[in-house]
């Protein structure tokens, strides 16, 4: 449907419609199409912008593709830009589940230097976090 619309003469494109559809197809678990979409994206002559890094993040996270998720995370901060609360929360709480500790360490370790109070911000993740599992 989105290829068919961005052929029409009134598409004009736009960022967060790249965001979106990546965020659909993430939770839907088409990974292949949301990865070919991100690399369309400079195509149409935009740039991947902070949420559109995190949406692909999440996907890899629903994927269960760790490494991937990872590798994007670090072209994003390699792209110049910035993480925000939602890439944090989602890299730290998937990386969680999938007990990889020393990823957590480093992800929390790059909170510092992105995240305005980082520990107080930690402190809400991990409560967010326990009271989600537990309950």
């Amino acid at each position: 449907m989105f290829n068919f619309a961005r052929k029409e003469i009134w598409y004009e494109p736009g960022i967060s419609i790249f965001s979106d559809m990546i965020l659909m197809l993430g939770k839907s678990s088409n990974i292949e199409m949301a990865e070919q979409l991100f690399g369309e994206i400079e195509k149409e002559g935009l740039r991947p912008d902070t949420r559109t890094y995190t949406e692909m993040i999440g996907a890899y996270f629903r994927a269960k593709m760790i490494e991937k998720a990872m590798e994007s995370y670090e072209s994003m901060k390699g792209s110049g830009c910035v993480p925000d609360k939602l890439t944090f929360r989602i890299l730290i709480k998937n990386l969680e589940k999938a007990g990889e500790k020393e990823l957590i360490a480093t992800v929390k370790k790059d909170c510092l230097s992105y995240i305005e109070y980082p520990e107080k911000f930690l402190e809400e993740v991990e409560k967010t976090y326990v009271s989600t599992v537990f309950h």
